[in-house]
């Protein structure tokens, strides 16, 4: 009998453990509605407690997130005051209908719909104190050099996200930094676009324009140069010949002209 009720403990401990396995796998399995971590409010000292605290829930909930964007979509509702300022500026970036709402592309390439590509840009944006120094410092000194509009748009960019600057700033900072030329063509495409993005984008395309047409008034300036020293050539040419036809005008023949127009005969032979 008591060989029975053993067995039956046995079995009933073993029944209870997969009841307890399964219910944890489930609720593994379902999708959280939220990681319940404390919020972030931008405070760069408490940037590593952030992003320590979500990789363990992320862990945690890894069978059920599977998508990336699920997981950044669980982030972004823990910003607050200045971080939720910081989410504002790249959230277009991140969701397609706020790109479309923004009248700006959406890049598909884009990192930052990843938990990756966001915690690259969180800890840039909010990693201390002397990385935002330094790039206020970029910012304030950033210029625009001829021929290079590619690289002040791409920096401008980079520097208002870690910034975390859009709009009219953005744009104020682009007018500033751009060269003479490109602020002469650029205020001759008007109207401008309302959204930074499509701005710079559109700015980038006129430095575009500039470029090209600089490149080829530089190749027209070269053409008529070779033309002129092929001119040169030639004539350079034409006198060595003339050097040469003077030579071969020297010989016995010019000397017997010369002996007649001098009044020179050959004596007559004389017989013996």
């Amino acid at each position: 009998m008591k060989d029975k009720y053993d067995r039956q403990y046995v079995a009933l401990n073993k029944f209870i453990q997969e009841c307890h396995k399964a219910k944890k796998s489930s609720h593994r399995s379902l999708k959280p509605e939220k990681l319940g971590v404390f919020p972030f409010t931008g405070d760069p000292k408490d940037t590593q407690r952030l992003v320590h605290d979500v990789e363990i829930k992320l862990d945690y909930f890894r069978d059920s997130l599977v998508k990336e964007i699920d997981k950044v979509s669980l982030i972004i509702p823990l910003l607050r005051d200045t971080a939720k300022e910081w989410d504002n500026t790249i959230h277009p970036h991140i969701n397609k209908d706020a790109a479309k709402r923004r009248g700006i592309k959406f890049d598909t390439k884009n990192k930052l719909p990843t938990w990756g590509g966001f915690r690259k840009r969180l800890e840039g944006s909010f990693g201390g104190h002397s990385d935002r120094n330094r790039a206020l410092r970029q910012w304030s000194q950033l210029y625009m050099k001829d021929g290079k509009v590619d690289c002040f748009i791409d920096e401008l960019i980079r520097l208002a996200a870690v910034l975390g600057y859009s709009g009219e700033l953005v744009k104020d900072r682009a007018r500033m930094g751009m060269t003479d030329v490109l602020n002469a063509a650029w205020s001759m495409k008007t109207p401008h676009p309302v959204a930074y993005m499509d701005y710079l984008d559109l700015l980038r395309q006129t430095g575009h324009q500039l470029e090209d047409a600089s490149n080829f008034g530089t190749q027209v300036q070269k053409e008529p140069h070779s033309s002129r020293r092929a001119k040169s050539d030639d004539k350079q040419t034409s006198e060595r010949k003339g050097q040469r036809k003077e030579k071969k005008a020297t010989g016995p023949r010019q000397q017997k002209t010369r002996n007649r127009a001098q009044g020179f005969t050959k004596p007559a032979e004389t017989e013996h």
